[in-house]
Formats: C-alpha cells, sequence, structure tokens
C-alpha cells in the first residue's frame, strides 16, 4: 500500500497546476526504473518489470503488465487500473488513449525514453524532475519509520565487521560475510554492491570489482554498505586501519574525524547545503588535503536522493540553472566526508541523518582500529 499520504498527492498536483502541465508520465520499463511509481501508488516492483502511472489533477491511472495486475490490485492506491493487454501489450498505444486530449506532459527529462517522445513531440513537454524531489526529499512518519529500520539493520552490519576484520581473509569473504548476515537480520535487499577496499584500492572512491580476492592489507580501509528495507534505504561507510599507520595517514584519520563532526554541528534547519559542505572543504583544506565528492547525499526510496549536499557550481552557466537547497525538518542524508591520497590511501566516515530541530544520527559508524 501507499505510505505517502493525501497531501504530498495534492502537493504535487498543486505543482503541477502551477507549471500548466495537464498530465505527470512516470515509467518503468527495462532499462528504466522509476521509484516514483511506487512513490505514489505504493507498487513495490523490481528491475526487469513494466508500469506507467500517469497523473493528472483529477485522477490517476496505472498501466501494468499482465503478470504485475493481480499484485496492483491489491498492494496500490490509485483510481484506475489497466492491464496493458488491453492495449494488445503496446505502450504506444495505450498512450494514444489516455493523451487524445493532452497539450502539456511532465516528465522526468533524465530517464523519459527518446522513443516514445518521438511518438509524441507534438506535445509540450516539460521535466518534471525537481519537483519530485523537492516532495520526495522532506519524509512523512512512515517513510521514517521505514530508513530507521534500514539503518537498524546497518548497525547490525557494523558490528559484524568489527567481529570479522582479519587479514587473514579476502576482501570479497568480508564483504560476503556482512551482506548474509544483514539479509538475516531483515534486509530486503542491499542497497547497492558491498565496497570493501583496503591498502592502494582505498584511493579509490568506487573501486571496481567492488570487493576483490586479495587479502584484506595493512594500512587504510573501508567497508561502503547499505540494505533497503520496504523500499527505503540505508548508506553506511565504515573506516578502518590495520596494523600500523603512517604519520600521514593519521593525519587523513584525523581530518576525517573532525571534518565529521563539523559537518554534523552545521546541520541546522534552513542552513543551505552548500554552505555545510564549503565549511568542511574549507577544513579539509587547511590541512592539505582535498575533498573529491559531495558531503552528503538524501536517502529515501534511492540510495540517492534529495538534497544533495555539494559544493555551489564553479561556472557561471552552471549557476544560471542552480538553485539553491536549504535543509528541512525531517529530511533524512548523509554526512560522509572523504580523502583519497594516491599512494597513501583514503578513507571516508559516513552515516544516516534525520533532521529535526537538531540532527539524529540513525547509524553508527566509526573508525574501527583493528
Amino acid at each position: 500500500m501507499r505510505i505517502i499520504s493525501n497531501k504530498k498527492i495534492e502537493e504535487f498536483k498543486k505543482k503541477l497546476a502551477e507549471k500548466k502541465i495537464d498530465i505527470a508520465l512516470f515509467l518503468t520499463s527495462d532499462p528504466i526504473y522509476d521509484a516514483n511509481i511506487e512513490y505514489f501508488t505504493g507498487l513495490q516492483e523490481g528491475f526487469f518489470s513494466f508500469s506507467c502511472l500517469l497523473m493528472t489533477k483529477n485522477k490517476s491511472t496505472l498501466i501494468v503488465s499482465p503478470s504485475s495486475y493481480s499484485q496492483a490490485v491489491e498492494e496500490t492506491e490509485v483510481d484506475e487500473i489497466l492491464g496493458l493487454e488491453k492495449y494488445d501489450r503496446s505502450l504506444i498505444k495505450a498512450l494514444k488513449e489516455k493523451l487524445k486530449k493532452v497539450k502539456s506532459i511532465g516528465v522526468i527529462e533524465d530517464i523519459f525514453p527518446y522513443r516514445i517522445y518521438r511518438k509524441f513531440k507534438h506535445l509540450k513537454f516539460q521535466d518534471i524532475g525537481d519537483i519530485i524531489l523537492e516532495i520526495r526529499g522532506v519524509k512523512e512518519k512512515k517513510e521514517i519509520e521505514r530508513i530507521k529500520k534500514a539503518c537498524h539493520i546497518a548497525n547490525h552490519g557494523i558490528k559484524v565487521i568489527e567481529e570479522n576484520l582479519s587479514k587473514k581473509i579476502t576482501e570479497k569473504e568480508l564483504a560476503l560475510i556482512i551482506e548474509q548476515d544483514l539479509i538475516r537480520k531483515g534486509a530486503d535487499e542491499l542497497s547497492f554492491p558491498t565496497i570493501v577496499s583496503s591498502g592502494k584500492r582505498t584511493t579509490f572512491i568506487h573501486p571496481y570489482p567492488p570487493s576483490s580476492n586479495q587479502k584484506i592489507q595493512p594500512g587504510l580501509g573501508l567497508v561502503d554498505f547499505g540494505v533497503r528495507y520496504n523500499g527505503y534505504c540505508s548508506d553506511v561507510t565504515v573506516p578502518f586501519t590495520i596494523g600500523r599507520i603512517s604519520e600521514k595517514q593519521k593525519k587523513i584519520v584525523q581530518t576525517i574525524e573532525e571534518a565529521y563532526e563539523l559537518a554534523i554541528d552545521n546541520l541546522k534547519v534552513g542552513m543551505p547545503t552548500w554552505k555545510v559542505y564549503e565549511t568542511v572543504e574549507n577544513l579539509i583544506k587547511k590541512n592539505g588535503f582535498e575533498l573529491r565528492h559531495g558531503l552528503g547525499h538524501g536517502l529515501g526510496l534511492e540510495i540517492h536522493d534529495f538534497p544533495s549536499i555539494s559544493s555551489k557550481p564553479k561556472y557561471k552557466e552552471q549557476l544560471k540553472e542552480w538553485k539553491e537547497i536549504k535543509l528541512k525538518e525531517n529530511m533524512v542524508f548523509t554526512i560522509e566526508p572523504g580523502i583519497y591520497e594516491p599512494k597513501i590511501g583514503g578513507c571516508r566516515l559516513e552515516n544516516d541523518i534525520l533532521l529535526d530541530e537538531k540532527p539524529k544520527i540513525l547509524t553508527k559508524s566509526k573508525f574501527i582500529n583493528f
């Protein structure tokens, strides 16, 4: 069943009216997956599935494949459910009927397929990606409950790392141990492939493969993992050290801990996200290092949700379309300062935060020294 309130639905419809958009179209069809269909209807489906949601100010229509029809009837909250077989399994045929009197259509530009646009390019297409992100960025009570559960399971994963970290096992073996325990503890699935990196591999932000067949190396290391519970994600990075580390590596660890605490201290309702980023970036630069990625990102039905805690664009052209994001109550996001130095090593400390009157830290990641 849909867990968001009617208030969110009405908020979205109001935004459509303000932009003079007749209908919004959301599509999941391999390789596209649109989490907004689950958000607005409650339909939980995996990849390689099909569904199409049409929303106007008066009506919501969900079109599904024959294999998903019974599930949609049982699980979703929409005004109309249609099986694609009614249209000879042709989405184009279904849309031609449903878009007859439509002049303007809202889509998420980043994922909307060109093959469908070509058939309806006589309509006025408008991007509604930003509208959706802003609405989804502030979480409701039931959403927060699910995220907290996902974080609770992730916290168990941190204990598993503490209990199993060793130079005697490979990165891949540690990843498998963690993943199996997370599933046993109630995770529906992983949010993303678990990253275990040590030694030279820690200098890569997202190493490939995520975990290797090498034994866990002395020096700096990290485990980046998360789980999905009833659709909602957690995301944690646990940094660790094994054996003696150099003075330069010690400085990296100290800087990350200071940067993390500084970020938490600056999380307040109304604070622009770029200011939080800039404050932390200045500290890291002062210590002779570089912050090479965003300081954090929203969490929700997707692992990278709204808001993004990142810098202001540096170029005039980018600034023209840039909008300042301010932190709001009931936003959920990560804080994850990281430093990556070639030939020396890298580390990242990441926890999941619920912004209330003050930040509530939902996960318990910390440096582990072995």
